[in-house]
Parts: structure tokens; C-alpha cells; sequence
């Protein structure tokens, strides 16, 4: 049971700083979400965790994690943002325009190959618009982000997820590579994504070399000279790129669009949806 009414109702504020670490998963990039602090991060939780009694977050290898005790009151609070950012949305539609910023989280190939090349499209519509594009692969919450697009499909919280396209990935090589078994992939925490596995299966040993992103096996691919994992559509972009094994068939990824329920009927997100669901939509082969 939650107690001290008195200095919950006082501290509504110290919830931005709850969200922020919930969101971010790090004190340090809370504190920039926020333009405060680490260690006021930290001591307006302390101040929560008193007021509410008990531990707001745990510490993992993926960063600060919320308890199970303030399930309920993050998704209270992130709905309650999301209400409020559609209706301040709404408002600025009446007025004749839709502006406002968007922050998409989405596979950096994907940011630079679709949606990149279609921006213009966005502000001749609506010049009011302005995206944030951060780079990240395989992701099921939307984090700092107001909607992502993830090979991904998360399966927990209040989240609208729809199907947006299919990215196709595969083991490419500059021509006439020296086929000695070392290769360029991802991470080991992706070790257990699709792509991965069928990378390792064809060229039968983990990678010599490791990259955070298929972008950047991409660059590496011709840097190194090594065969790497990549997506199609970054190796359309390296000319001098070949399949490293024509026989053996793409991994195909289906890519999923989500964003929190309660903004379904925010104009601003809602413009920016049908503006990304039109360039998956007419992006040549994924």
C-alpha cells in the first residue's frame, strides 16, 4: 500500500524523473532527457521510492530496470503524458497547422534508405514537422522514442503495433573475396536474432569482427575486405558488393510500427505515421 499522501501530492514532479529513467534505462542520459543532472536524477527518486516505500528500479547489464511494485503506476503516467500530448497537439491543429517533434527510434539502414530520402514529401505537407531519427535495431519499448519501427513485436504494455514492411538481410563480400572463413557481424547480444543464426550457419564460426549495426558491417565489408551480414538495401548501395553465397536465401525480417494507444488520435503522430507508412509502402525491395 503506498503511503505519505501528503509528500506524494507535494512531488508530483518527481515522476518526469521516474519516466526518465524508465525510458532512457541510464541516470546520466535521464539527466540529459531532463537538462539536470545525474545526481539530481538520483536524489529526486531516492525521494519517490521514500514517498511511495519501496525500490523504484533495479540495476542490469541492459541498464536501470522498474520494478514490478510501479508497473502499473509507469503505465499511469506515461498514459497520462500521452493524453496531454495529444490534446496540446489537437490544440495546434485547430490553430491551422500541425508542428511539433517526433522522435523515431529505427534501424539506422532503414532511417537512411526509407524515410531519409523521403523528407521532403513530410515538410512540403506539413512544415511544422521536425523528426528525430535514432538508431536502434532490435527494440520492443519505445523508450525516449514517441513511436519505433523493430523487427521486433513487443508483447507487453499499451502499445498500437502494425505491421509497416519486410527488411531482407544476407552475407555479402566484395567480388572475388578470399573465402578463409572470417566475417563481420553484429554483437553478441544479437547472437540470438535470425539474422545472426543464419549468418553463422552459412559461414559455419562466429565473426572475426563485431559491429553494433548493419550499416556499419556494411562500411566494414569494404574497409576490411571481409564478408559481412548485412541488409539489402545497404548493400545496393556498395556497388562492388556481391552475394557471398547466391544459393542460400535471404533472411527475411518483418518490421513492426508502434506507438503508445493513447495517441491514436494525435494529429501530429498521426502525420507522421501515414508519412512513414507511405515510404515503406513505395521504398523499393526491402
Amino acid at each position: 500500500m503506498l503511503k505519505g499522501t501528503e509528500s506524494r501530492v507535494e512531488n508530483w514532479d518527481d515522476l518526469r524523473y521516474l519516466m526518465a529513467v524508465h525510458k532512457t534505462g541510464s541516470m546520466s542520459a535521464a539527466a540529459r532527457l531532463l537538462s539536470t543532472n545525474p545526481a539530481t536524477v538520483s536524489r529526486r527518486l531516492a525521494r519517490l521510492s521514500e514517498a511511495l516505500g519501496y525500490e523504484l528500479f533495479h540495476k542490469t547489464p541492459d541498464g536501470w530496470v522498474a520494478s514490478d511494485a510501479i508497473g502499473a503506476l509507469i503505465e499511469s503516467v506515461a498514459s497520462f503524458e500521452g493524453e496531454i500530448e495529444s490534446y496540446l497537439n489537437a490544440n495546434d491543429v485547430m490553430e491551422g497547422q500541425v508542428v511539433g517533434s517526433v522522435s523515431i527510434g529505427m534501424p539506422g539502414s532503414l532511417a537512411n534508405g526509407v524515410l531519409c530520402p523521403r523528407i521532403s514529401r513530410l515538410i512540403d505537407k506539413h512544415p511544422g514537422i521536425r523528426i528525430s531519427l535514432h538508431a536502434q535495431t532490435y527494440r520492443d519499448t519505445l523508450g525516449e522514442n514517441d513511436l519505433i519501427i523493430s523487427p521486433l513485436r513487443p508483447q507487453q504494455g499499451r502499445l498500437i503495433v502494425r505491421p509497416i514492411g519486410k527488411v531482407h538481410a544476407n552475407v555479402y563480400a566484395p567480388q572475388n573475396v578470399t573465402r578463409d572463413g572470417h566475417w563481420v557481424g553484429l554483437l553478441r547480444h544479437f547472437d540470438s536474432h535470425g539474422p545472426m543464426q543464419s549468418a553463422m550457419e552459412l559461414m559455419g564460426r562466429p565473426p572475426s569482427l563485431r559491429l553494433e549495426t548493419m550499416t556499419d558491417i556494411a562500411t566494414a565489408i569494404r574497409v576490411t575486405g571481409l564478408p559481412g551480414l548485412t541488409l539489402r538495401i545497404d548493400a545496393k548501395r556498395e556497388p562492388e558488393l556481391d552475394l557471398y553465397d547466391p544459393s542460400y536465401p535471404d533472411i527475411e525480417t518483418p518490421l513492426y510500427l508502434c506507438y503508445h494507444e493513447t495517441r491514436r488520435r494525435d494529429p501530429l503522430l498521426q502525420a507522421v505515421i501515414d508519412w512513414a507508412t507511405e515510404a515503406f509502402e513505395t521504398a523499393a525491395s526491402l
